[in-house]
């Protein structure tokens, strides 16, 4: 089911349009003034961030030429290639300290050689969690850590200094550290230069750091300087003055090298993006869920360095931390705005009135129209010209559209009342029917309207349409049947196609009794007694004219045809003659179709009576799959029809055979598919629902689609009940004589008992007079006897 669909009212919708159009206006004006503000605040945040990222990177490259100079400095001393002994000072340990001391971002100064010797210089003062781990006092400043293989095994001295250099105590430990596989040795081993890795954590306490190393030329030695990364960080917290800027220095693999105003410790850049962009758009906007997930101004650049493994510089700041102090003034201007949009709204409100009304009440007329009212369209008073011309047509259109529809009206009627008479006229058996059953619906639908009782309380036809309704119903009710063959209709006799076959069989007995003569005199010239011949051809005769009687009693059909009678016709049957001409000569294709052997030989014998597979009409263009899209549930015989002259002689009631009866109850299937293909208005939409019922009974018994009481409206139920009495009392069916009305009431009762015909339906029926009415006027003085309803009541 489709959803209704929504419409909006005029007078809202002017007021909201003209409202939307001033509002549209402000939000413009307002827009631009934002972008341009946007523009300029994007501007001046550009130079700002400029100018802090050329100190940022001048501070990076500076870092890293100072910590480059340090190992350049002190790789030349021939000191530094030698690894001091146990319980003493390395030659150069008071250069050393003093780096350190005076470069309080250098954690350790470090030498490694091939072997594994490992000398470090570490300064416990650069962090208080340094001095915790190694759970030193005050007085001791440094960590002299020496690695050598001593008894095959590997030995670590760790010797605590105190700012004099002197020893005051030694740890000696075991351990598996080796220098020379570590990556800062491997990868200034293979170098020339000056190398600096990328950021890690330090093992011997919780802080991030980067080392730059050297190997000493010509020799197995790589120097070493660990740097701490915070000292930049702390840099980088003096360049930022605004709460929510953020400064970040990364590399590729976005890990951290530092940052400032970085929230919940954040240790990698989740926007790799970045380092995608192009140099030509050093400024974007991108979500960066940091601290909240919000737009931010990027500015991004990288420092250049002697180092290969670059680092990259992000500036962000929070889109409407630089907006904000224009969207205050444009929040004021906005306020502002909207108060004098806010008093203009009734003005406009009522400014509306002066269109709409008149529209409102043309709207009320072309209603008129559409309910099909058309005397009730009046024209509208207006002083707005396009409306008065608008009324104009359409008083002017509903007067053309109700000529119209008569004549269309007129001209449907008579199209069905032409389809109807002709269905009557196809048949000496039904005619008038079509045309009686409309009279008979209808008078019964007009007692159920008055009726207020029972079933009936909530029924009532209406309108004109409605009627019309019912009555096109029963017009079109046998529709189908312009496609039963007539000669099924009219089948009078059981040898009945096109013509009466029975000529057929009598001749077949004629030839029979010539044979039988001729036989007789055969025998007598062949020397038999004459007169005993001639008393048994007599015999032959009387036998033979018995057995024809007994054929053509049973071609006529009857109520009953008992066991005994169907014995006797396959007796019969088997009686032989003998055909001399060709029975395949003279046949049309169709019938030339269904014989098998196209070559018999002749003269040939035959019995008197057969069933042969040429009998078998076969059932072309049947679909099963449309059969159930109509939801029809009859039972349909394999073959169109089955000529058999035994099947037929042996049919047990009447003159039809099961195919014949299918394809006579198939013009119920054929009214259904036709009415409910045609493209009826919605005024007579209802009609394949009440013409296509009244042979359904109230239990599911009837055809096409065994429909039952609740599945049936009562216009369908009324149908059936005129339907069937229509039929009843009509005199002009030359296969029955006309039953009386009291016949037919009483057949009707019966099938109220069998829940064959609604018993409310015949109780109006009877009560409400309409049989009567109906006899007086079309049964004939005969049929009408005395009738008393009272016992069916």
């Amino acid at each position: 089911m489709k959803k209704p669909k929504f419409f909006l009212k005029i007078k809202p919708t002017i007021s909201f349009i003209l409202i939307l159009l001033i509002a549209s206006v402000i939000v413009i004006t307002l827009s631009l003034q934002y972008y341009f503000s946007k523009d300029l605040a994007f501007n001046a945040t550009e130079n700002n961030f400029k100018i802090t990222a050329e100190k940022i990177e001048q501070k990076i490259i500076t870092f890293d030429k100072s910590n480059s100079d340090i190992l350049t400095t002190i790789i030349h001393s021939e000191e530094m290639k030698e690894f001091p002994k146990v319980g003493e000072n390395h030659r150069l340990l008071k250069q050393l300290t003093v780096i350190l001391e005076n470069k309080k971002h250098i954690y350790a100064i470090y030498a490694g050689n091939k072997k594994g010797e490992f000398f470090e210089v570490i300064n416990l003062n650069v962090s208080e969690k340094l001095r915790a781990k190694y759970e030193v006092s005050n007085e001791i400043k440094w960590l002299i850590i020496k690695i050598y293989e001593e008894d095959g095994k590997k030995v670590k001295y760790e010797e605590y200094l105190d700012k004099d250099l002197i020893i005051l105590k030694t740890i000696k430990k075991q351990t598996k550290y080796n220098p020379s596989i570590r990556p800062w040795f491997k990868k200034a081993f293979s170098t020339k230069n000056v190398i600096k890795t990328k950021p890690y954590k330090y093992t011997n306490f919780d802080e991030l750091g980067i080392t730059y190393a050297k190997k000493i030329k010509n020799n197995d030695i790589v120097l070493g300087v660990d740097v701490l990364l915070n000292s930049i960080s702390t840099f980088l917290d003096k360049q930022t003055h605004i709460e929510d800027k953020q400064i970040l220095i990364f590399q590729d693999d976005s890990k951290i090298i530092a940052a400032a105003n970085l929230a919940n410790n954040t240790k990698t850049v989740p926007y790799k993006q970045l380092i995608a962009f192009s140099k030509d758009k050093k400024i974007q906007t991108l979500n960066f869920n940091l601290k909240l997930e919000k737009e931010y101004f990027v500015y991004y650049s990288v420092i250049k360095t002697e180092f290969k493994n670059k680092d990259y510089l992000a500036i962000l700041i929070p889109i409407d931390t630089i907006m904000k102090p224009f969207i205050d003034k444009i929040y004021n201007s906005f306020l502002i705005t909207l108060l004098i949009l806010t008093l203009t709204i009734p003005l406009i409100w009522y400014s509306t009135r002066i269109l709409v009304e008149p529209i409102q009440k043309l709207e009320k007329e072309n209603e008129k129209i559409s309910n099909r009212k058309f005397d009730d369209v009046n024209l509208i008073k207006t002083r707005i010209k396009e409306y008065h011309e608008l009324s104009l047509s359409l008083h002017s259109m509903s007067v053309s559209i109700k000529e119209y529809e008569l004549k269309q009206e007129e001209l449907m009627d008579s199209f069905i009342k032409l389809i109807a008479s002709a269905i009557d006229a196809k048949s000496k058996y039904t005619g008038g029917h079509c045309e009686r059953v409309p009279v008979l619906t209808i008078a019964l639908a007009d007692a159920a309207s008055k009726s207020q009782e029972g079933i009936f309380k909530d029924f009532n036809l209406k309108t004109k349409d409605e009627k019309r309704e019912l009555s096109v119903a029963a017009w079109l009710h046998d529709c189908g049947k312009v496609t039963t063959p007539e000669y099924v209709v009219d089948k009078a006799t059981k040898l009945e196609t096109l013509y009466n076959r029975i000529h057929e069989i009598r001749t077949r007995f004629e030839v029979i009794h010539r044979d039988l003569t001729i036989k007789m005199y055969e025998n007598v010239l062949s020397g038999a007694d004459k007169e005993k011949e001639e008393q048994l051809l007599k015999e032959e005769h009387k036998k033979l004219f018995e057995e024809f009687k007994i054929v053509a009693t049973a071609n006529i059909g009857g109520e009953f045809m008992d066991e005994k009678d169907i014995k006797k016709i396959d007796e019969i049957s088997q009686r032989k003659w003998t055909k001399y001409f060709n029975d395949t000569l003279g046949l049309s294709q169709d019938e030339l179709s269904r014989i098998d052997d196209k070559n018999r030989v002749f003269p040939k014998e035959e019995n008197l009576l057969v069933d042969k597979k040429e009998h078998l009409i076969e059932r072309k263009y049947f679909s099963q799959e449309e059969f159930e899209k109509f939801r029809f549930k009859m039972e349909v015989p394999k073959y169109l029809y089955n000529l058999g002259e035994v099947y037929n002689l042996t049919i047990k009631k009447g003159t039809l055979t099961e195919e014949e009866r299918f394809k006579i109850n198939e013009h119920m299937i054929m009214s259904i598919k036709m009415l409910e293909q045609l493209p009826f208005p919605k005024i007579l939409e209802k009609v394949p629902e009440y013409a296509g019922a009244h042979h359904e009974t109230l239990i599911g018994t009837g055809y096409p689609r065994k429909l039952i009481k609740e599945q049936m409206s009562i216009p369908a139920r009324i149908m059936a009940v005129a339907d069937i009495f229509e039929a009843l009392t009509a005199a002009d069916r030359p296969y029955k004589e006309a039953k009386t009305l009291s016949e037919s009431i009483k057949i009707l009762s019966f099938m109220v008992k069998d829940k064959h015909i609604d018993e409310d339906i015949f109780k109006l029926f009877l009560t409400s007079g309409v049989y009567k009415e109906y006899a007086l006027k079309y049964l004939k003085k005969e049929q009408l006897d005395e009738i008393d309803i009272s016992k069916y009541l």
